[in-house]
């Protein structure tokens, strides 16, 4: 079931993956959407009730207020709020990133995190670092370039090239990708090609991440605060968010889980998401209480679509 819920300060589009008790709360990357769970959601129903929503001006959702990344999190704490909580968050690196800023900004609201190649601030110098991926994603995330470019792509490439593209860059092998999601993912492009925010989402929002790793102190902050016990999963092969800076992020709270996986890159949920499970679901079930503390909250502002 997917549908819109009306947060007050936002409307987000949402889905509802089934299954009852701990609830379980997904948060997409830059550029993706509900549809990047479409294969792990209806599997983690055995360890909870599992939900993901689309962040403000990404997916279905209109924007909020602003692209800045504190209007993300209200979103995100807001539907967490909603559904139910204390929930397990798993985010997906800007998703990952987001995840963090709830658990340390809201920590009564989680139960624990799973950070799946998690945006991170680069540690330089970084023989990982795929120079070409990241100078095209701080062009795209230059002032008024950004913007221009995204919209120029859009005119001229079709709905199923941009999945395509988008595929190659974050998957390792694009050919594991499940058929029903990519053929999600072209209708969601489809939808959005009409959409008069929509090609401002990546660009402004890679401004708001950049404006936060530029005050590396702030992230360090961050991750310290967060009390939720975590869990981090990198693809080796992720061309986007490079290894050694994971692995100092990791280096920062030593009690933190970190799994590298091999023969993945940056979106394992889609090209590699039985082992990803495989990772995920044991470490789920030794590190959350098997009783819930106080009631769990259910939305009431649902419009179905």
């Amino acid at each position: 079931m997917s549908g819109y819920l009306d947060l007050g300060h936002c409307l987000v589009h949402w889905k509802d993956y089934g299954g009852s008790g701990q609830p379980i709360v997904m948060v997409h990357g830059l550029g993706g959407s509900v549809a990047s769970w479409d294969v792990i959601g209806p599997r983690l129903t055995a360890q909870g009730r599992v939900t993901a929503l689309d962040l403000p001006g990404f997916g279905l959702s209109p924007p909020g207020k602003d692209w800045s990344l504190e209007t993300q999190v209200q979103a995100i704490s807001g539907f967490i709020s909603e559904v139910g909580h204390p929930a397990v968050l798993v985010g997906s690196s800007l998703g990952a990133l987001l995840c963090e800023m709830v658990a340390s900004q809201h920590p009564e609201l989680l139960a624990a995190l799973v950070l799946i190649s998690p945006a991170t601030p680069p540690r330089l110098p970084d023989p990982n670092i795929d120079w070409q991926m990241a100078r095209r994603l701080l062009i795209n995330s230059a002032p008024g370039v950004g913007p221009v470019m995204a919209r120029r792509m859009v005119r001229s490439l079709s709905p199923r090239q941009l999945i395509y593209q988008s595929l190659e860059r974050i998957t390792h092998k694009t050919g594991r990708v499940p058929l029903h999601v990519i053929e999600s993912l072209v209708d969601l492009a489809e939808k959005r090609s009409h959409l008069p925010w929509a090609a401002d989402a990546m660009p402004k929002t890679g401004q708001a991440i950049r404006r936060l790793f530029l005050r590396r102190w702030r992230f360090v902050a961050m991750i310290r605060a967060v009390k939720a016990p975590t869990l981090v999963v990198q693809g080796v092969a992720d061309p986007i968010v490079s290894s050694q800076s994971v692995e100092w992020l990791c280096s920062l709270r030593p009690d933190w889980s970190l799994v590298q996986m091999e023969d993945t890159g940056h979106t394992p949920q889609i090209d590699a998401p039985m082992r990803l499970l495989g990772v995920v679901q044991p470490w789920l079930e030794a590190n959350l209480k098997h009783e819930i503390n106080g009631s769990l909250t259910w939305a009431h502002a649902i419009r179905s679509r």
